[in-house]
């Protein structure tokens, strides 16, 4: 008999056993889940109600290429008319001519134009050789292969947006770390050299006090993003959009409410009047 009880009590206390490891378990993954979920849905509704710096960020990513095709694709078209000229003989022009004419064009970060056999004539107005392939853009014209790229000769002035419509500062870098797009702030300005490494220095030395600031490294260049540090915070501004949705909704309900009732009154007197006019119709006829 006490073996039996023995036995059952060990039975019990397996079963209990078992049965907290597994409600353990499925807490413990109903917390994680739950956790995801909130951070996901935390994540979306920030996207979508417009978290300043992350959409500026996502803007500048989207922008960037978009800047670059239609800066190559303004310099391709003016490379071709003035290829078109000096290349109009038989014989390759003269290299001392098309590098004077070369030096006029400030975006142009190098040149070289071959044939199937050899390179004939090379040019680099900044840095000492060509980048990577993901950097050059090609064409041919009358016969001959040309490669060029981006960039900024020296003494010219990178470009500077002033007008993008964002309130961070920026700084984008091509592959050869040349400064194509750059955009600073009243928050973010730098005083030194705007090269690779000043940015990176400057960046080391503000990244404690700044919120969401990030080097984001493309796949053709390198993007220093500073965003405001002023802007109204998420939570505030879910607040306030959801306080203009329940106003908007309640509004919405209130108009649709008034025209139903005021369709539900006019319908009720065309009826009344209808009445009406059939009665006086029946005592005229009576008479």
């Amino acid at each position: 008999m006490k073996r039996n009880l023995k036995s059952r009590k060990n039975k019990l206390v397996s079963i209990m056993k078992r049965l907290f490891f597994i409600i353990s378990s499925l807490l413990l993954f109903w917390h994680q889940s739950v956790a995801a979920e909130t951070f996901h849905f935390e994540s979306t509704v920030s996207e979508l109600l417009g978290n300043p710096a992350t959409v500026e960020k996502s803007r500048l990513l989207e922008w960037i290429p978009i800047w670059r095709k239609e800066e190559e694709s303004r310099l391709e078209v003016y490379l071709k008319k003035v290829l078109s000229i000096q290349l109009k003989n038989s014989s390759f022009p003269n290299k001392e001519k098309l590098k004077t004419e070369f030096k006029k064009i400030p975006n142009l970060g190098g040149i070289r134009i071959r044939n199937q056999k050899s390179t004939l004539f090379y040019q680099v107005s900044y840095g000492v050789e060509f980048p990577n392939l993901s950097q050059i853009r090609s064409f041919t014209i009358k016969g001959y292969y040309v490669d060029f790229y981006l960039g900024r000769q020296t003494g010219i002035v990178p470009v500077e947006f002033l007008k993008t419509g964002l309130a961070c500062a920026f700084y984008y870098f091509s592959e050869d770390e040349t400064l194509l797009y750059f955009q600073e702030s009243s928050e973010w300005k730098i005083t030194t050299e705007k090269s690779i490494g000043e940015l990176n220095s400057f960046f080391k030395t503000q990244n404690t006090n700044c919120q969401g600031c990030e080097v984001i490294r493309l796949i053709d260049g390198t993007l220093f993003f500073f965003p405001s540090q002023s802007g109204i915070s998420f939570w505030l501004r879910l607040t306030i959009n959801l306080l203009l949705s329940i106003c908007a909704f309640v509004l919405t309900i209130f108009f649709f409410r008034s025209f139903w009732i005021r369709n539900r009154e006019t319908l009720r007197k065309a009826i009344q009047t209808k009445k009406n006019l059939d009665q006086e119709k029946k005592s005229i006829l009576s008479q």
